[in-house]
């Protein structure tokens, strides 16, 4: 550890350092049978899918989005009916990413304006459809688009220490796992990944930032993760956590074989449920539907009766402000 001076870290460096990266303190073994476990519980309790998939369609694509929306099986539909389309708030969290990549490799020597417009230029360079977004704003949209990445990479910079090179750091990792021969492609992107698969312990860490307010979901979502970064190096990660920029607090979980299997409990679950709406589409009169937050960018909600329904509880519920 002689690669870090940890009197010159910030508080919130430091807690996270010695607390979540728990730096130098000892891992739990690895265990060479767990990985195969969860790919064969996983790939039993999926067997639905195969019953209801036609011959020649094209697998199921199950990304966080999808499986959280599958709590109500119309916003599942909205998500298959709609084609996706950027905005600020969607390339906010690309573009700080991809900046935060830079700001590491360049190992925090170029002020945080100068990191962002390469961050935007690089995608632009790419061909990507973030990079043709990002080409279509221009003036006062474009200068907040940008102070706002600088703000969370200034709170990135303040409550994450910078890591020697010489560790092993992964942003964005792709993590994909293929089930009956294709028929299902589960898929996620946490922001970092610290550590490696080893053999004789397990040194993996899996962390999601996130600005705003906290969502019950976040723990699921990371123990999706888990599941997948499980099924794809072979090799469980020792905790998952969500950073919470705003708090420069963390909700962090230990990995082992009862949270994995509960992760593989409910994936498969909602891809059986995926199977059916996407192959066997119910009519709409027979879709579990349940109001919530999600029902502020589901193009349902205008029609859905449980909305409705949801809206005429808080009315009567709600003090008279007249």
């Amino acid at each position: 550890m002689s690669e870090l001076d940890v009197s010159l870290m910030s508080p919130p460096q430091r807690r996270v350092f010695h607390e979540l990266l728990a730096v130098g303190a000892r891992r739990p073994p690895h265990d060479p049978e767990l990985a195969n476990e969860v790919r064969e519980f996983l790939h039993e309790r999926t067997g639905e899918v195969g019953g209801y998939r036609p011959n020649g369609a094209r697998g199921l694509r199950l990304n966080k989005t999808s499986l959280a929306a599958l709590d109500c099986e119309g916003r599942y539909l909205d998500l298959l009916d709609s084609a996706f389309a950027w905005s600020p708030q969607t390339v906010l969290g690309t573009l700080v990413h991809r900046a935060v990549e830079l700001d590491q490799a360049g190992r925090r020597t170029r002020d945080v304006p100068a990191v962002i417009t390469q961050a935007w230029g690089d995608f632009a360079q790419k061909g990507e459809s973030a990079g043709e977004y990002l080409a279509t704003l221009a003036g006062v949209e474009a200068d907040a688009l940008r102070a706002e990445a600088g703000a969370r990479l200034i709170e990135f910079r303040e409550c994450f220490p910078l890591v020697p090179p010489t560790w092993t750091v992964r942003l964005e990792p792709r993590l994909t796992v293929h089930l009956h021969r294709g028929a299902v492609e589960l898929l996620g992107k946490p922001d970092l990944l610290f550590g490696g698969a080893h053999h004789a312990e397990r040194r993996m860490l899996l962390i999601d930032l996130k600005t705003g307010r906290r969502s019950s979901k976040d723990r699921e979502d990371m123990r999706f993760y888990a599941l997948l970064a499980t099924l794809k190096y072979g090799d469980a990660p020792f905790r998952v956590a969500t950073y919470y920029l705003d708090e420069a607090a963390w909700d962090a979980e230990e990995i082992d074989a009862e949270a994995l299997e509960a992760a593989a409990r409910s994936v498969a679950d909602r891809a059986n449920r995926a199977a059916r709406l996407t192959w066997q589409r119910p009519e709409d009169s027979a879709l579990r539907l349940l109001a919530g937050p999600s029902c502020r960018w589901c193009g349902r909600a205008p029609t859905c009766p449980a909305k409705a329904q949801a809206d005429a509880d808080w009315a009567l519920s709600a003090p008279d402000r007249g």
